[in-house]
């Protein structure tokens, strides 16, 4: 179909992202919260030696906590400014006579939101007439995944965790090629399931000048790979413009084909590993320092990226501060700051380079040592392709709250 041809060979002359460039990779920008505003993963953020992020620490904490948070991210790039908001994580922690603790979890893992239109038309001749043309892509969704997490003390200094995670969810993208004023319509659909599992170990056995050191790893492996489902669907003429498929477009619903499906297995294969230390040198001072490496070694077979590339490898490097305060007292506030330098290897595309920093500040309030967190993250890329520089703004409220399930014996 000529059609389909066409709407294969996009010209993009002007972009419009409604999340932030990266969406155009592979299959979407990794979705990594930033746990309160800080760039690290597995080091203690919420409170001393305390990280809702790291199960090998919930045995630490004193109360059941269920936690969220929500992020506005701006993203600005040439003369561009674009807002959206959306849910970070949900938790929901449990820890059990200070020895072992129980957790759930969900998060979204890649996002797709991205949106490419032509502010130019072109033309090309066909049967002797001269039609003219522009191009637009949509895509969204992106797979989110579950986590069962399990933490244990092992003795007075190390502990471990695990997690179990799980892929799944979907996203879609729509090609339209606008045809002398007829939106000429190609979806398609894409299914993600597979596994992975998380390592945790933590140790408090070190000490630099009498002051302590707290060692944190964490290795992520794939149980299998990620598949991806791919539905692709007939195109169809959009008579009245509602960008979906019904009885009134050509060929109408009733006369459209079966959606075409092809698995695609261990499309992406991601391993992951982080290490970090925090060194507390003062009562409630502490300086951390957090490196994480990651891989995709999947198959990547199905040509679903926008820029033709995909993210195959990244690290970075976190140097944070944290100020806890004591729990009990009138001392009510935490005050965390960051900054990270982090590197992302892009197959068959240049690489992409990023500075950030973050700010926040926790509040303590309650019986049960509830917090609300605040933060600013800010972070600029160099390398984006044909964009090259983009900038983002992030800001993020958390609640997190502390209950008595589970530890009622225990005394406050």
């Amino acid at each position: 179909m000529l059609a389909r041809k066409i709407i294969s060979t996009l010209i993009i002359s002007s972009f419009v992202f409604s999340q932030n460039s990266m969406s155009g990779y592979g299959y979407g920008n990794t979705s990594y919260s930033n746990e309160f505003s800080l760039s690290n993963t597995i080091l203690p953020s919420f409170k001393e030696n305390i990280s809702l992020s790291n199960p090998s620490t919930w045995h630490n904490l004193l109360f059941t906590y269920i936690s969220t948070d929500v992020k506005v991210q701006q993203v600005k790039y040439s003369s561009n400014s674009f807002d959206n908001f959306s849910l970070s994580s949900a938790k929901f922690i449990i820890p059990w006579k200070s020895q072992m603790s129980f957790g759930i979890s969900f998060e979204p893992y890649l996002e797709r939101e991205i949106s490419i239109e032509d502010s130019t038309s072109s033309s090309f001749i066909f049967d002797d007439n001269e039609l003219f043309f522009s191009n637009s892509l949509v895509s969204s969704g992106g797979p989110s995944i579950g986590k069962l997490s399990f933490g244990y003390k092992l003795n007075e200094f190390e502990s471990i965790g695990s997690s179990l995670n799980i892929i799944f969810g979907s996203s879609r993208k729509s090609r339209n090629l606008i045809i002398d004023g007829d939106s000429h319509l190609l979806q398609s659909r894409d299914y993600f399931s597979g596994s992975m599992i998380d390592f945790y170990f933590s140790s408090y056995r070190f000490k630099f000048r009498d002051e302590d050191i707290s060692i944190f790893l964490k290795i992520n492996l794939p149980i299998s790979g990620i598949n991806v489902e791919h539905d692709s669907y007939q195109a169809f003429i959009d008579l009245n413009d509602n960008d979906y498929h019904d009885s009134n477009d050509f060929p109408d619903l009733g006369q459209a084909l079966l959606p075409e499906k092809t698995n695609f297995k261990n499309e992406l294969k991601i391993n992951s590993f982080t290490i970090g230390a925090n060194y507390k040198f003062s009562q409630d001072e502490n300086v951390q320092l957090e490196f994480f490496n990651w891989n995709d070694k999947g198959n990547h077979k199905l040509d679903s990226s926008i820029f033709g590339g995909y993210i195959e490898k990244k690290s970075k490097l976190s140097l944070a501060y944290v100020k806890f305060s004591k729990p009990f007292t009138k001392d009510k506030f935490n005050y965390k700051a960051s900054i990270f330098f982090q590197n992302y290897g892009v197959k068959n595309l240049e690489n992409i380079n990023e500075v950030g920093l973050g700010l926040g500040v926790g509040i303590n309030f309650g019986l049960t040592e509830n917090q609300i967190n605040v933060g600013y993250n800010f972070s600029n890329k160099n390398g984006i392709h044909l964009i090259d520089k983009e900038k983002l703004h992030t800001f993020s409220v958390g609640i997190s709250i502390g209950d008595l399930w589970f530890v009622k014996r225990r005394e406050i």
